[in-house]
Order: structure tokens, then C-alpha cells, then sequence
């Protein structure tokens, strides 16, 4: 099923209205919650409806016809503005036109049109939301290629993932050919909460590379936290367009988080400690307890400090 995006009906782009993804966008309809119920805000729910995407645990693999090559990518970005473009003049047309209508002799066969412009519609927006999936699974596959790269183990230079360099030319060139076949509002929705998605993705890598069997390098650390920063600057300027929903808040935070996250894997066990007493909360224990089991360059791990840290802590604030 294929819920109606969240639209400004006032403005529209290049004749459709704009695709602002709803808060149930990938969710099934059968639930029987309402939208926040759960305490958790629209990008942590579609996320758990993405499971797979994820919570990658090594490359993602998918069959050669699985994603789109550049032609088929910008196909579809142009049947979804097409479907959309014509529903829209469609609708417009038969408004203007059949002020009255209920009283009208031609009542059935308006009704009947009503009914197949919601059609065009609907298909309209189950292709831009195909063309929404097709860039998460894209980005996905990319970056769950990090936590296999050799630069993690480099010791001479700091170089970054060749996952990373493609990521951010295909975000590239990925925007100037939806844009030039579908328009600046498939291409907004296309491109939508990437800015949460990639650092959530790196985070996820980070957790991969911290428990995986082989050992990382300072030069390593540091080219996961300048993936981060890349990855940034590439995304904003292929989602620099007129309409783009880029979310510069959600952006700075989610990039910021992922920062934050990778920083962790590169101090001493004492500044870890540190940074747990003052931030017990800024991530989970199991993400905590994953640090704490981590050998870094820095560090020998010890997953029983962060046990008996933790236990520590709780005795001191049940004492005041």
C-alpha cells in the first residue's frame, strides 16, 4: 500500500506537488499504531521497517538485476514524474471544469474520472517511492563495503575507503540524472533523510570494524572519521538544488553522532571511562560495552570495566 506523502498544497514543483516522505512511508499498514505512538520519530521507525539494509553485518550482496544502472534509474525518475505530472493537471482540470458536480446529469463519469486520476496517482507515487529504495539500497551496499576496506589496517597513510569515493560519485551523478529526467521533486524525495541514513550507516560499520578479528590502525580510525566528513560535503552538494529536503540539523547531528561514535575507538580506556560518566546516555550499553571490549591503538580492551563502571555508577546515584 502507498500512503499519501506529506504535501504543501500551495506550492508545487515543476507541476507536481512536492514528495515530502510521510511517517508511515515504508511501514506495512497493518500495525494498528499511530504514527509516534511508540516514541520514536519518523526516521527511527522506517528504520526498523529496513532492517536488513540496516543492520548489515558484511557487504551486502544483490543479484545483478537488483539495482538499477544509470538508464533504468532515470526512467523511472521520469515515469514517476510523468504519472504524477498528469494526475496533477488532470485533477486540476476537473476541478476548474465541474464546480456543482454532485447536481450534474454527468456525476457517474466524473466520479469515474476522479477515480482513475487517484489511480495514475497512486502509481505515480509507488514509482517515486521505488526510486526513494533504489538510492537507500545503493548507499547501503556501498557502505557496508567500509568494514572490509585495507585502509583500516594501513599504517604508512590515511587514505579513504574506495566504497566511500564511489558513494559519493554516484550521489553525484545520481542527482543531475533524476533531475534531468523527473524533476527537482522526484529527485528531493529520491534523496530524502540521506543525511540520517549515511551516518547511521557508518556508525553501523564502526560497530562491525570495533568487533570484528582484525586489528585497526590510528590511520584507519581517521579515515572512517574522514569518510564521515566526505560523505557530508558530497551529499550536500548533490542535494543543493531548489526543493531538496535537505535537513541541515538532522544533518549536523547525525554526522556529529557518527563522529562522536568513531572518535570513542581511538582514546585510552581512562578517557573512555571518561566519556561514559559524562555522556551515559549519548549511546546504548551495548554500544558502550562494544567500545569497552575494543583493542585499539590506544587501548588493551576490557569489556568487565565497563561492567563494573556501570555497576559503580548505579551505587553512587542510588546512595544520593
Amino acid at each position: 500500500d502507498v500512503d499519501e506523502p506529506a504535501v504543501e498544497p500551495a506550492t508545487r514543483v515543476g507541476g507536481i506537488l512536492p514528495l515530502a516522505p510521510s511517517e508511515s512511508d515504508t511501514s506495512p499498514r497493518k500495525t494498528g499504531k499511530l504514527p509516534g505512538a511508540d516514541g520514536r520519530g519518523p526516521f527511527e521507525r522506517e528504520v526498523a521497517q529496513l532492517d536488513v539494509l540496516c543492520k548489515f553485518k558484511e557487504p551486502l550482496q544483490f543479484e545483478r538485476s537488483t539495482l538499477c544502472n544509470d538508464e533504468e534509474q532515470m526512467k523511472a525518475a521520469c515515469l514517476a514524474n510523468s504519472l504524477l505530472r498528469v494526475s496533477s493537471l488532470l485533477d486540476g482540470q476537473l476541478r476548474s471544469r465541474a464546480g456543482g458536480w454532485e447536481k450534474s446529469s454527468k456525476i457517474k463519469a466524473i466520479r469515474d474520472l476522479q477515480s482513475a486520476i487517484k489511480t495514475i496517482r497512486y502509481h505515480g507515487l509507488r514509482v517515486a517511492k521505488f526510486c526513494r529504495m533504489e538510492m537507500l539500497l545503493q548507499t547501503a551496499k556501498r557502505m557496508s563495503e567500509i568494514c572490509m576496506s585495507s585502509v583500516l589496517q594501513a599504517e604508512d597513510a590515511i587514505r579513504l575507503p574506495s566504497c566511500a569515493n564511489n558513494l559519493g560519485e554516484y550521489l553525484t551523478s545520481s542527482s543531475d540524472n533524476i533531475r534531468e529526467a523527473g524533476g527537482n521533486a522526484i529527485a528531493a524525495y529520491s534523496f530524502s533523510s540521506l543525511e540520517q541514513y549515511i551516518p547511521f550507516y557508518l556508525m553501523h560499520a564502526a560497530r562491525i570494524v570495533a568487533g570484528g578479528p582484525k586489528a585497526v590502525t590510528m590511520n584507519g580510525i581517521e579515515s572512517l572519521d574522514r569518510t564521515g566528513s566526505v560523505l557530508y560535503r558530497d551529499l550536500k552538494g548533490a542535494t543543493s538544488f531548489e526543493n531538496s529536503f535537505w535537513d541541515e540539523e538532522a544533518a549536523a547531528n547525525s554526522f556529529e553522532q557518527s563522529a562522536v561514535f568513531i572518535s570513542l575507538m581511538e582514546i585510552s580506556l581512562n578517557d573512555l571511562e571518561a566519556h561514559y560518566r559524562a555522556n551515559p546516555t549519548q549511546f546504548s550499553d551495548e554500544d558502550y560495552q562494544l567500545m569497552f571490549a575494543f583493542t585499539g591503538p590506544r587501548r588493551r580492551g576490557d569489556a568487565r570495566r565497563f561492567n563494573l563502571l556501570k555497576s559503580k555508577m548505579k551505587t553512587l546515584k542510588n546512595a544520593r
